[in-house]
């Protein structure tokens, strides 16, 4: 939380325009298919039965199920070594470019802050070169910190229903959209109790956010 909010001190805020907070992972940029891809690396793989890792994640051997201890340094040597090849989400380029027009926008991604730089400069390379916040944890209290540097309106978009309500309880005024680009957990997960739109596609969440700031 601490290293969040230093890096949130550091942001360029225009007081006069409203801003959008994005997750980055199944939002922005791919991360499941990737992911699966990595673990055939280590002989698991992993059963999308639910949205949590622990417990999905399999040995391909026996079919048991990875060691919860294991996961952090699963997903760190991940990070370390598949960041730089995480694809765009279709339509984010072209929806976020519009957006900005009026929007300033923010990319907040629960990310270890060592491979933060890796995934600045690789949106930045994939033509997303908009300010990135590494953190951990429930997003709410950083939402409302970032919102409260500006006097307008704040759009939140997640794909992870804990962070929705995280937000809802520290920053109840942010407009809360869900969406999951990955289409097997976009149809295993339900809608966020505490969203205000669960959206299809970048289109979607274009239209939603364009109807909210008139």
């Amino acid at each position: 939380m601490k290293l969040a909010l230093e890096q949130i001190n550091q942001l360029k805020i225009d007081p006069d325009r409203p801003t959008i907070i994005s997750d980055a992972d199944e939002v922005i940029l791919h991360f499941s298919d990737l992911f699966e891809d990595y673990l055939t690396t280590q002989d698991m793989y992993v059963n999308f039965a639910s949205y949590a890792l622990s417990g999905n994640i399999k040995y391909q051997e026996n079919d048991q199920p990875v060691e919860t201890e294991k996961l952090n340094e699963l997903i760190h040597d991940f990070f370390d070594k598949y960041t730089h090849k995480q694809r765009l989400v279709e339509g984010v380029r072209e929806n976020l470019h519009h957006l900005s027009e009026k929007f300033q926008i923010i990319i907040l991604t629960n990310i270890p802050h060592d491979y933060a730089a890796i995934r600045r400069r690789s949106l930045s390379r994939l033509g997303l070169d908009y300010p990135l916040i590494s953190s951990s944890g429930p997003k709410g209290l950083l939402v409302d910190r970032i919102g409260k540097l500006s006097a307008h309106k704040s759009v939140f978009i997640d794909d992870l229903a804990t962070h929705h309500t995280s937000v809802a309880e520290h920053s109840p005024q942010t407009l809360r959209i869900q969406y999951i680009a990955h289409e097997q957990l976009n149809h295993v997960e339900k809608k966020a109790r505490d969203c205000h739109h669960r959206c299809r596609d970048w289109a979607h969440i274009r239209e939603i956010i364009e109807s909210f700031i008139q």
